[in-house]
């Protein structure tokens, strides 16, 4: 850059932000590609790597920020051995389903700094990144509850005995009615049914149907093979 001072010019050095280097983990081509064609609008940072697993991702390079898509991998995630593979210093923002996030304090441990659903915007990204990249800890207004409740103790879990109605709701699912098929026998819209359903699991803290099944019997509210 010129300036021009009293008619004499000085040459500044043009000053940038260095650019971060993220990695892209995530089983699915599509939501890989999307992932890095929003990173890639936002400035400071660049896409270097798109892998499907960790493990591959520690095999080619080795990166400052993992942008890491955990849907429909709760059960991995909740496992310590599964964040083994990340390498010493690398910190994660992880992208969680609202309705079944893993347990906070594994991805803690395993190096996670932000969790973000699918559908975080360019400034949730955005956010989530220079959050990670000061070492601070950012979870979106949308996982902050769940995260939060299954951060907690089951005892410190409030409102943990179910309503007759819930009760209800939970058989018909534990027999494997789908929510239409439940809603229409209890008479109740089926969003009704979605809230009865995710009120449930949290009070049973259960993250899918097979677990929702198998804390129902070990209550005693549904019969083993009913």
């Amino acid at each position: 850059m010129t300036v021009v001072v009293s008619h004499r010019k000085f040459n500044l050095p043009t000053t940038s932000e260095s650019e971060e280097d993220l990695a892209v983990v995530a089983a699915s081509p599509v939501v890989r590609g999307g992932l890095a064609q929003l990173l890639a609008q936002i400035p400071g940072f660049r896409v270097t790597a798109l892998t499907e697993s960790l493990a591959e991702l520690v095999a080619r390079q080795s990166v400052p920020i993992v942008v890491i898509d955990l849907y429909g991998r709760r059960a991995e995630a909740n496992d310590s051995q599964f964040w083994a593979g990340m390498p010493a210093g690398t910190r994660a923002i992880a992208l969680c389903s609202p309705d079944d996030p893993p347990q906070l304090l594994t991805m803690l441990v395993g190096g996670v700094h932000a969790l973000l659903t699918r559908e975080a915007t360019i400034g949730d990204l955005r956010t989530a990144l220079h959050v990670t990249r000061k070492g601070g800890l950012h979870v979106a207004t949308d996982l902050v509850d769940a995260v939060v409740a299954r951060a907690l103790p089951p005892e410190s879990r409030g409102g943990r005995e179910l309503t007759n109605r819930e009760i209800e709701a939970l058989r018909l699912v534990a027999k494997g009615y789908t929510h239409g098929q439940v809603s229409t026998r209890m008479g109740l819209t089926e969003s009704t049914v979605n809230t009865y359903v995710k009120r449930i699991r949290h009070k049973l803290d259960a993250g899918n149907k097979a677990e929702l099944t198998r804390r129902a019997i070990e209550l005693g509210y549904v019969e083993p093979g009913a």
